[in-house]
C-alpha cells in the first residue's frame, strides 16, 4: 500500500476511534453531570493534574523513539518494555506515598484515597506501552481503534453504573481504572509482539538523548497546560475548578476530535519521509489546511451557541461555565493548527529543540497564570487566551519550520480561506441568533443555530475551496 493510501487509511480508522470515544465521552459527561456535583468534578480534576504529570514519566519518551527509529532490534524493544514496566511500579509507589501531601496542598482530605486508587493505572498502562507504539509504527490503526473503543465502552458503563448508585467521585475513578485494564488486555491481543527476557542498558542508551529530551519537553508543556488547573484548585476551590474543567473539556472535545486523529497519523508518516523536505512540506501544508477547514468553524460555532448549549445539555447549575467557554473557544482555533508542529520535531529527531521550547513556554505560562489569578476564574480564562495568542501567533511555528525549510507566509496562505469562511458563518449566525424570539427554549435555539451553521458553512466552503475539497474527496475515494 502506498504512503498516501496508508495515510488516508490511518486517518479513517483514527477518526472512527476519536469520534467514537469523544462522542461516547460527551454523552457520558452529560449523564454524569446530572448525577454528580461540580465538587466531584473538581476533586477528580485535582487528582488528574497529579496523575497526568506523573504519567509523563511512564515511558520516558520511548514510545516516540520506537516510532521514529528506522532500525529496531528485539533486544532494544524488550529492554524498553521491562524498563516501562518497572517505571510503572515505581510511579504507583511514589503516588501512594505523596498522596497525603497533595491532599494537604489542596486542603482536600478525600483526595488521598482517590490518588492512591488512581495510581494503579501506572502499573496497568505500563504493560502495554510497547504494544501500542509498535501498532502505531506499523500504521495498524484498525486494531488500535477496536481496542480503544472497547475499553472506552466498558469504562463508561462502570462509571455511569457507579454514579447512579451514589458512588459520587468514585464513579469517575472506576471509569478510569476499568478503561485502562480493558485497553491493556486488548492491546496484548492485537499485537503479535511478546517481550523476551533480555535487557540491555547499552541499547537503551542509543535512544536516551531523543527520549529524555522529549520527556523534558512533555514536563514543561504539561505545566504550561495545567498551571491554570493547579492555581484554580489551590486558591479558588473545587467548585470553581469544576466549572473551569467542564468549560475546558467542552472546548477540547471538538478540537481533539480532529487534532488527535491527524497528529496520531502524522508522526509515523513523517518518520517515514523524514529525509525528504519537499515531500514533508507538501504533506504538512495539506494537513494544516484540512485541520483548519474543520476546527475553525467548530470553534466559531461553539462561541455562538455556548449559552444555549450549556443550558439545554447541562442545566442551569452549570451556567457559570458559559462565559468561560466563550473565552476558551477561540483558543481551540489557535491551538488546532499549532498542535501539528510537535510531529515535525519528533520526526526530524530534534527533540532537543522541542525541549528548549517547552522550557520557555512552560515558564511563561506559569508566571502569566499567577498574575491572572488576581482576577479570579475569569482572569485565569483570559490569561489562557492571551498566552495562547502570544505563543501560537508566530514563534511556535517559526522554529520547527526551519527544519523543513518552510516559510511562515507560505503557511499562512493555506489558512486564510478556512478562516474567512468561518468568520462569514460566525457573522451570519450572530445575526440569526439576534432575530430568534427571546422566549425560545434553549434546546430549540441550539438546534436551529447548529443546523443553520453546518448548512451555511458547507455552502460557503464549497464556494471558496472547491478545488481543494475536490482533491480531498478524490483522495478518499481512491483509497
Amino acid at each position: 500500500m502506498s504512503l498516501r493510501n496508508l495515510t488516508i487509511s490511518g486517518i479513517k480508522w483514527s477518526s472512527v476511534s476519536q469520534f467514537g470515544k469523544q462522542g461516547l465521552s460527551f454523552v457520558v459527561t452529560a449523564i454524569l453531570a446530572h448525577l454528580l456535583n461540580p465538587s466531584d468534578y473538581g476533586l477528580i480534576g485535582m487528582a488528574t493534574v497529579v496523575i497526568g504529570f506523573m504519567q509523563l514519566f511512564k515511558d520516558l519518551g520511548t514510545s516516540a523513539a520506537i516510532i521514529q527509529r528506522q532500525n529496531l532490534s528485539q533486544t532494544l524493544i524488550s529492554s524498553i518494555f521491562w524498563m516501562n514496566a518497572g517505571f510503572g511500579v515505581l510511579m504507583m509507589g511514589l503516588a501512594w506515598l505523596i498522596a497525603p501531601l497533595i491532599s494537604l496542598f489542596y486542603y482536600e482530605p478525600r483526595l488521598t484515597l482517590v490518588l492512591r486508587v488512581l495510581s494503579f493505572s501506572f502499573f496497568i498502562s505500563g504493560l502495554s506501552i510497547v504494544q501500542n507504539a509498535l501498532l502505531q509504527k506499523k500504521l495498524c490503526f484498525d486494531m488500535l481503534t477496536k481496542s480503544e473503543i472497547i475499553s472506552a465502552v466498558f469504562g463508561s458503563i462502570i462509571g455511569i453504573t457507579m454514579a447512579a448508585k451514589g458512588f459520587g467521585v468514585w464513579s469517575l475513578v472506576g471509569q478510569t481504572i476499568t478503561g485502562n485494564i480493558c485497553l491493556t488486555i486488548c492491546l496484548w491481543i492485537s499485537s503479535e509482539w511478546r517481550p523476551s527476557r533480555s535487557f540491555s542498558c547499552s541499547e537503551i542508551r542509543t535512544i536516551s538523548s531523543y527520549s529524555l529530551n522529549l520527556t523534558g519537553y512533555s514536563i514543561f508543556n504539561y505545566f504550561a497546560r495545567n498551571a491554570d488547573y493547579i492555581i484554580i484548585g489551590r486558591y479558588l476551590g473545587a467548585q470553581d475548578l469544576g466549572y473551569y474543567t467542564l468549560a475546558y473539556r467542552l472546548m477540547l472535545y471538538p478540537l481533539q476530535s480532529v487534532t488527535s486523529v491527524i497528529g496520531r497519523v502524522l508522526f509515523p508518516i513523517f518518520s517515514q519521509i523524514q529525509n525528504d523536505n519537499e515531500r514533508f512540506r507538501r504533506v504538512y501544508l495539506k494537513i494544516c489546511f484540512s485541520t483548519a477547514l474543520i476546527t475553525f468553524p467548530m470553534m466559531a460555532g461553539l462561541w455562538v451557541v455556548s449559552e444555549s448549549f450549556i443550558l439545554s445539555i447541562f442545566g442551569e447549575k452549570w451556567s457559570s461555565v458559559i462565559p468561560l467557554l466563550m473565552i476558551l473557544a477561540p483558543v481551540g482555533m489557535i491551538q488546532s493548527v499549532g498542535s501539528t508542529v510537535g510531529a515535525i520535531y519528533q520526526a526530524k529527531g530534534r527533540t532537543d529543540w522541542m525541549f528548549r521550547w517547552g522550557i520557555a513556554t512552560g515558564t511563561f505560562a506559569s508566571i502569566s497564570f499567577i498574575i491572572g489569578m488576581r482576577w479570579g476564574i475569569m482572569g485565569i480564562a483570559w490569561t489562557y487566551f492571551l498566552v495562547s495568542l502570544i505563543v501560537f501567533a508566530y514563534p511556535n511555528f517559526a522554529i520547527p519550520f526551519r527544519l523543513i525549510e518552510l516559510g511562515f507566509q507560505k503557511f499562512l496562505s493555506v489558512l486564510w480561506r478556512p478562516f474567512v469562511c468561518s468568520m462569514l458563518m460566525f457573522s451570519i449566525l450572530l445575526i440569526l441568533q439576534f432575530l430568534l424570539p427571546g422566549q425560545l427554549l434553549a434546546i430549540w435555539e441550539l438546534s436551529i443555530l447548529t443546523v443553520s451553521g453546518i448548512a451555511m458553512y458547507g455552502v460557503i466552503t464549497w464556494m471558496f475551496n472547491r478545488q481543494q475539497l475536490n482533491e480531498v474527496i478524490r483522495a478518499a475515494r481512491m483509497n
